[in-house]
């Protein structure tokens, strides 16, 4: 008499375990579809809005709660929730209106990458400079660390980087071209560059390429999540990847392509990682499934440049060239 019973809840067991999946792949669709109801609200601000410009490079959150948008030659703005100020070459003392990336110090201070060197705005609303008069210095990122040190990447000219006594040039001709910084536990430095990744843990350099488990040899993409994993986007790789200490990990963010470009990389308030490609789309991913966001499911754009966090949560993408999406998490997610 037993045996039929075992049976009896194997088949019951093996019914649960279809309906939930079959569950799931009904969650996944309904997300893929942008249902406002389950999947938050987006807001695309366009140039009719105040926006100087509709390519959007850079996004980041100032300690006002400012958040501050570069504009590929349209300089620079900051938006305080209800109105835009607009910063360009000479009424602002910019050095022109070629703006890339954008950082804050501790003091408030804002460090501006233009396609020739610095500008640089003070608290107090005054403007100074740094340009190298040996070199073109093409800024394309800039992190200001934990401890006040300033580091520029730039196109061609490597690294520079200011401790306290003013900016000195970093120069490898492999690791000439640099594409992003990030800052880990501890303060290791990670820089991005068309060759790898360079490590510096306060004392030396190291070095990780595709021998050592990256996906693609140009780094355009890292960012450290609440888990210290660092997450790493290339050009060319079929997959993302993250760092930790078992090593470099492999995530298939789109089955059956054969290469992505993930241009920014950003955790939201309740955990998920968020990508942003060149033509494949946002993608987020909630730690088991990667979703899509792109034109055919109601995307304004299938290429974004950037991901930016508010002081409320919402997160705002940086388009290519359609401007600007404001994305509202889901109520009750954290």
């Amino acid at each position: 008499m037993g045996t039929p019973v075992s049976m009896k809840h194997q088949y019951y067991a093996i019914c649960i375990v279809m309906v939930l999946l079959f569950l799931c792949s009904c969650e996944r669709n309904n997300y893929d579809l942008l249902d406002s109801s389950t999947a938050g609200k987006m807001t695309l601000y366009p140039t009719a809005d105040g926006l100087p410009g509709n390519e959007v490079r850079d996004i980041k959150l100032d300690s006002k709660n400012n958040l501050w948008f570069t504009f590929p030659g349209h300089g620079t703005s900051s938006f305080d929730g209800k109105n835009w100020t607009n910063y360009t070459a000479g009424p602002s003392q910019l050095l022109n209106n070629s703006v890339t990336v954008l950082d804050e110090t501790a003091g408030g201070t804002i460090v501006i990458g233009t396609t020739n060197g610095l500008s640089i705005l003070s608290p107090t609303n005054v403007w100074s400079s740094y340009t190298d008069t040996l070199a073109n210095m093409d800024v394309s990122a800039i992190k200001v660390a934990s401890n006040g040190w300033v580091w520029v990447g730039t196109q061609s000219q490597g690294f520079y980087l200011n401790s306290g006594s003013g900016f000195v040039k970093t120069l490898t001709n492999k690791y000439s071209n640099i594409n992003t910084i990030e800052e880990g536990k501890g303060g290791n430095i990670f820089i991005g560059t068309d060759s790898g990744i360079i490590k510096w843990n306060g004392t030396d350099y190291s070095y990780i390429s595709t021998s050592g488990g990256l996906p693609a040899y140009k780094i355009t993409a890292l960012r450290f999540d609440s888990r210290e994993r660092l997450w790493i986007g290339t050009e060319g790789g079929k997959t993302a990847s993250w760092l930790d200490q078992q090593g470099i990990h492999q995530l298939d963010l789109m089955a059956g392509s054969d290469a992505l470009t993930i241009k920014d990389i950003h955790e939201d308030r309740k955990g998920d990682i968020w990508f942003a490609t060149t033509g494949n789309g946002l993608i987020r991913f909630d730690g088991l499934i990667p979703y899509s966001f792109k034109e055919y499911n109601g995307f304004p754009e299938d290429s974004i440049n950037c991901i930016g966090e508010d002081d409320k949560g919402n997160l705002w993408f940086g388009l290519s060239s359609k401007g600007i999406v404001k994305y509202t998490l889901p109520i009750g997610k954290k």
